[in-house]
């Protein structure tokens, strides 16, 4: 695992010359087309004047959009032709490190370079100052640890016979030193596996920082599972985490962990036991220790789909949506029909959490439209779709999905204030929130605003409609599915900036930060409505449309949670107004 410097300090800057000059025979380089593109030429040098190589990329001063790129060779000279404007220079020095132009170290520290028309921009770029780390490492039984890859910042090497490395073109600062353990474990010097704990050791101008390290001893662990109702031991399954891999019977064994604590994530693929995240167990060195994992049963739902013209069975995607818990589209992640069920045209969607669901049936077959599974028939409505309740170790079979012709939806996207065209992601079922924003919607629409979703089922649907700057918002200008206008065939939106605004910090209880995404939704149903995440511990939401809301959040390490209660029932709910700001600052525990 390949780690970076947690913090990085400069002990110098370089400097850039930076001169406009007319373009003329004395100097290197022509311009293309010299009424609309200019040239950049320039010189890489060290800090003593001798030339050094790279791979250099230019980027607009604005948005950071690649340009153009040039290979440095070894005598420091290059030029690249760009149309005219303002840019940011990006060298890969010597294939090491990546300084920027000024002697900086990010883009939005770099000195921008402004490019004439028909004219020739000079630069002249120094090398940033560096040192190396060096040593030495040794098992716990004091023998040569070679073949061990060493990670520090952005360079790394590997030890050598004599267990030693080194590192070099460094830039000036202070990194962690990572030593690559088995399974994919690192260790950190000195002598802990939490990155968190690591000593930082500082690099110097020209120098070399010696660090030495001794690997953690190792055990095994056996691996067991068991059905947490019945106590029978269960086979095949996988675990991941400190060291992965799959129970060929009843057990696994993993050797070469480092002692100490270790976390496994248990899954087995029988579509019926839920997955036991976070498994702990504390390795022994020299030993084998047991963790004997019980799993729980949660239920599945078999679920069969055919054409309602002729009942033929066709296959299809089913997904489901659990009443009263954060739900919204995933577009990348799971599809029921990975494995064929039973039957034709049968899907097993499971574990399931205990709990009350409804079915959302994407066909394979484009003539056919998608559809929420509702009582008599396909709809377009979530709150019309039919129900189904599961309790631990169920195994139900839902009433048989049958699939109507596939229509059109379209419409045009634009700004309420301008009636200029917005491209927007556009969806007649809820996104989920970390997908919403991407350029993995359902649909987008155009440049000239418009848009169309092919593929659903003839019912009346609501359309979501999510902008780059804008309240998310629906058909009707509803600030929520629930309120949406439903549409057969033509929808066209007006969004709106403006809104609420939610901001806070997120911390443990102590008050160190922690890194999450926060989520405002709908207070009845779960959808999102935005989401984010700042720096360190601090968010801001913008542009949330006017309403009730509560709060969810996901932790950078895995953990979950609402704001003001267990789940979505008991969260508490804020009121969002239009140009308001609401303070909620989240403790998790």
């Amino acid at each position: 695992m390949r780690i970076h410097a947690l913090r990085r300090v400069l002990a110098g800057v370089a400097a850039a010359i930076i001169a406009v000059l007319p373009v003329g025979p004395a100097h290197a380089g022509t311009v293309g087309d010299a009424g609309t593109t200019g040239t950049i030429s320039g010189r890489l040098q060290h800090r003593d004047g001798s030339p050094a190589w790279a791979y250099l990329t230019v980027f607009t001063t604005v948005g950071q959009n690649y340009a153009g790129s040039a290979y440095v060779p070894a005598d420091g000279s290059f030029t690249v032709d760009v149309p005219a404007g303002s840019y940011k220079l990006a060298y890969s020095v010597r294939g090491r490190f990546e300084q920027w132009s000024g002697g900086a170290t990010s883009f939005a520290a770099a000195v921008p370079v402004e490019v004439v028309a028909g004219q020739v921009t000079e630069v002249t770029e120094t090398v940033l100052p560096t040192g190396s780390i060096a040593g030495r490492v040794t098992r716990a039984d004091g023998s040569v640890a070679a073949g061990v890859p060493v990670y520090a910042g952005s360079g790394s090497a590997m030890t050598d016979g004599s267990g030693s490395y080194r590192i070099d073109d460094l830039l000036v600062g202070e990194y962690t030193v990572a030593f690559a353990g088995p399974r994919g474990v690192s260790q950190y010097a000195h002598g802990t596996l939490d990155p968190a704990a690591a000593e930082r050791f500082a690099v110097l101008d020209g120098q070399v920082t010696t660090v030495d390290e001794t690997l953690l001893p190792t055990g095994s662990v056996r691996i067991v599972a068991h059905d947490a109702t019945t106590s029978e031991p269960l086979s095949g399954f996988c675990v991941y985490g400190a060291a992965s891999g799959c129970a060929a019977g009843a057990e696994l064994v993993l050797d070469g962990l480092f002692a100490g604590q270790r976390h496994f994530t248990v899954n087995i693929d029988d579509q019926l036991h839920l997955t036991v995240p976070d498994a702990a167990v504390t390795v022994t060195a020299g030993q084998t220790a047991t963790l004997d994992v019980a799993m729980r049963r949660g239920a599945s739902i078999t679920a069969t789909m055919v054409e309602r013209a002729g009942g033929a069975a066709t296959d299809g995607c089913v997904t489901v949506a659990k009443v009263g818990d954060l739900y919204g589209l995933d577009t990348l992640g799971f599809c029921s029909d990975v494995r064929p069920g039973p039957t034709p045209g049968s899907v097993v969607v499971g574990p399931l959490e205990p709990g009350t669901y409804q079915l959302l049936a994407d066909p394979r077959d484009p003539a056919l439209g998608l559809q929420w599974a509702g009582a008599t028939g396909g709809t377009g409505d979530r709150a019309k779709a039919r129900r189904v309740t599961v309790a631990a170790g169920d195994r139900v079979t839902a009433p048989a999905i049958r699939f109507d012709p596939a229509t059109t939806i379209h419409g045009r996207v634009t700004d309420a204030a301008t009636g200029a065209p917005v491209t927007a992601c556009v969806s007649v079922v809820a996104l989920a929130y970390d997908f919403a924003p991407r350029d993995n919607c359902p649909g987008h629409s155009e440049p000239d605003g418009t848009y169309s979703i092919p593929g659903v089922g003839p019912y009346a649907w609501p359309v979501e409609f999510v902008g780059h700057g804008y309240q998310w918002r629906w058909s009707g200008d509803a600030v929520n599915r629930r309120t949406a206008t439903p549409v057969t065939a033509v929808a066209d939106a007006q969004l709106r900036t403006g809104g609420g605004t939610l901001t806070g910090t997120v911390t443990d209880a102590s008050g160190h930060p922690v890194g999450a995404i926060v989520v405002a939704v709908d207070a009845a149903t779960g959808e999102a409505l935005t989401f984010g995440a700042g720096p360190e511990s601090t968010y801001t939401l913008t542009r949330i449309a006017p309403q009730r809301i509560k709060v969810y959040y996901r932790t950078t390490d895995g953990r979950t949670g609402w704001v003001g209660g267990a789940d979505l029932a008991h969260a508490r709910p804020i009121q969002i107004r239009d140009q308001r700001t609401v303070t909620v600052n989240i403790v998790i525990g």
